[in-house]
């Protein structure tokens, strides 16, 4: 598909966030901190309600940004994520889904999400939100590790 260098489609009638990274952590670690509320709230900074079973609930109040409420619409341990959610201002819902695969030290994370129809507003405010995110995410795996790769005092 192609696209501008933030990963947008080009078509401009079918927005759609596209995200890739690699995380330095095991595929399971990286799952972890997608579905633990304690996790996502870090990440996300915000207030987060995560039930990870599939018709789970979903909801995240970020500080300034309007609260996002959905269901767990697919989930499948270590390897995928998918999310139905939508804010109050928002035309329609949004699908978000995350899969996760591993390649050797590293998880490869990619995000897709869609559901923007037209809304070019919508599309670059959660471009900027999801690779802050990212970011955040990554550094919570980063912690995560570190606190589990403590000497043992042996």
């Amino acid at each position: 598909m192609d696209g501008d260098r933030f990963g947008r489609a080009a078509d401009a009638t079918e927005l759609r966030l596209d995200r890739r990274m690699s995380v330095e952590a095991g595929v399971g670690t990286v799952f972890e901190v997608l579905v633990s509320e304690e996790s996502v709230a870090q990440w996300m900074t915000g207030e987060v309600v995560l039930d990870p079973v599939a018709g789970g609930e979903v909801r995240v109040a970020a500080q300034g940004f309007p609260t996002v409420a959905g269901v767990v619409a697919e989930i499948d341990p270590p390897r995928r994520l998918s999310l139905v959610w939508q804010a109050e201002d928002w035309s329609g819902p949004l699908r978000t889904t995350i899969e996760l695969r591993q390649e050797g030290d590293q998880t490869e994370l990619s995000l897709v999400e869609t559901g923007f129809g037209e809304d070019g507003e919508l599309e670059r405010t959660r471009s900027y939100l999801w690779s802050h995110w990212l970011i955040r995410l990554a550094a919570t795996v980063a912690q995560r590790r570190g606190t589990r790769r403590a000497p043992s005092g042996r």
